[in-house]
């Protein structure tokens, strides 16, 4: 009771303030009030349309509950443990040129394009490694000299959700490789070879998850240590070395992660009956 007469006295102090400015108000009117300023402690009100749009909001952020092997694709996910990669990969070397009698230079290249047939798997979390075997053709002007390629290689590195870094080595093997063969349409010139070909790269990668796979993209830079043989040229030296690699990862792991689902819940069971 003394709270009521407390509340009523203040409300009513308040109202006589503002009777100058609405003298329409009246004491009895303030009196009247009083059940309006017990009202006033009640939590504020909150339009109907704004708990809609506040509810489809929240329904739009929750979790996915659609069961096993379909989720959130806005969340990214760490790599899986294992993964098998297939990529279109294609590389370059600039190789040495050559000079006619009448003084035409013509300059060759190596651009091999391969399939590379990929195995990633993941370490410590974050920590992947990646051997590979690409298989290929060479479709520049040494195409005469080394038409096919084979390219095992291995990377290792950081690999995240989305970006990635590795340091890898290939040995590159061009054949059959055939020195000094001349092609009518490329110039009329004999070719370069190259062989012993150790190269060594950085590779930066990015990777997007897509539905129940993921697409990759990789650039590659470094140096091609390799014997090249050309006219009279013959030494072994270094050259810059580049490429790069888009790849699709296979498997979301839904189907590892059913699995495991399902052996957590045959130990539960046997703990129940245990």
């Amino acid at each position: 009771m003394r709270r009521r007469v407390v509340l009523s006295t203040r409300f009513g102090l308040a109202l006589g303030l503002t009777a100058t400015a609405a003298p329409s108000v009246s004491p009895s009117t303030a009196l009247a009030s009083e059940p309006t300023t017990i009202a006033a402690e009640d939590p504020p009100l909150v339009p109907a349309a704004m708990v809609e749009a506040g509810v489809e909001a929240a329904d739009a952020f929750a979790p996915s509950e659609l069961g096993p092997g379909v989720e959130d694709p806005r969340k990214r996910k760490a790599p899986r443990t294992h993964r098998f990669r297939l990529g279109l990969q294609m590389d370059y070397v600039r190789l040495s040129a050559a000079q006619d009698e009448s003084g035409y230079v013509q300059r060759f290249h190596y651009l091999p394009i391969q399939l590379d047939f990929a195995y990633q798997v993941q370490l410590l979390k974050y920590f992947m490694l990646r051997p590979s075997l690409a298989l290929g053709a060479n479709p520049a002007n040494t195409l005469e000299s080394m038409p096919a390629v084979v390219h095992p290689q291995i990377f290792g590195g950081y690999q995240g959700n989305a970006i990635g870094a590795a340091l890898g080595y290939g040995y590159l093997h061009p054949f059959p490789a055939v020195k000094d063969l001349i092609s009518n349409t490329r110039g009329g010139l004999g070719q370069p070879i190259i062989t012993a070909n150790h190269a060594v790269r950085v590779e930066l990668s990015y990777t997007t998850r897509v539905d129940r796979g993921a697409l990759s993209f990789a650039v590659r830079l470094g140096g091609l240590k390799s014997h090249i043989q050309h006219y009279e040229l013959d030494q072994r030296s270094w050259r810059f070395f580049s490429g790069i690699n888009f790849g699709w990862y296979f498997g979301d792991g839904h189907k590892s992660r059913e699995r495991e689902q399902e052996r957590a819940e045959r130990r539960r069971e046997r703990k129940r009956r245990a």
